[in-house]
């Protein structure tokens, strides 16, 4: 399948929400609101067109923004130069297209022209999200931690030193 990533357009609104509640078992819930706001705070909002459509979207945010995602905020604390990955969600027709890789292919590519110093994000590990652990290891990832940002849920932190 064929994808052009590209940086968000205001017309894509819709079909990120759709894309965010099919995977809203892994990633937070986002309503229009929220993603308004995440969008701007956010350092980088990409997403891919496909013949479908919008199939994949990536938020990521620098150490600094005002955020209020937990797991974002350890990150803030204890690392130094990164983009922090929120979230990668995509649909049902774009998975096992290789396209995800290419969205972190875009992201660090972004983060080295800035100087960053690593990409990081937390994973689910309870409830376990296998294939985003496996990705993101095959990826260059590594764990640096652990936390359990609320009850009954326990994320792996990670980060990819660039």
């Amino acid at each position: 399948m064929s994808a052009v990533i590209r940086t968000f357009a205001e017309t894509d609104t819709q079909s990120i929400l759709a894309i965010n509640a099919e995977s809203v078992r892994m990633l937070s819930p986002m309503d229009e609101s929220r993603f308004h706001r995440l969008r701007e705070m956010a350092s980088l909002v990409l997403v891919a067109q496909t013949h479908f459509g919008i199939g994949v979207l990536l938020i990521a945010f620098e150490r600094g923004a005002d955020y209020d995602s937990t797991n974002y905020q350890w990150f803030d604390r204890n690392e130094g130069r990164f983009l922090y990955i929120d979230r990668v969600a995509v649909s049902s027709s774009c998975r096992g297209q290789g396209i995800a890789k290419r969205f972190y292919a875009e992201a660090i590519d972004w983060a080295r022209k800035r100087s960053l110093l690593s990409l990081v994000a937390e994973i689910n590990v309870k409830p376990r999200n296998a294939t985003s652990l496996s990705f993101h290891r095959s990826t260059g990832f590594r764990e640096i931690g652990s936390r359990s940002p609320e009850p009954g849920k326990i994320v792996s932190l990670q980060k990819l030193v660039l």
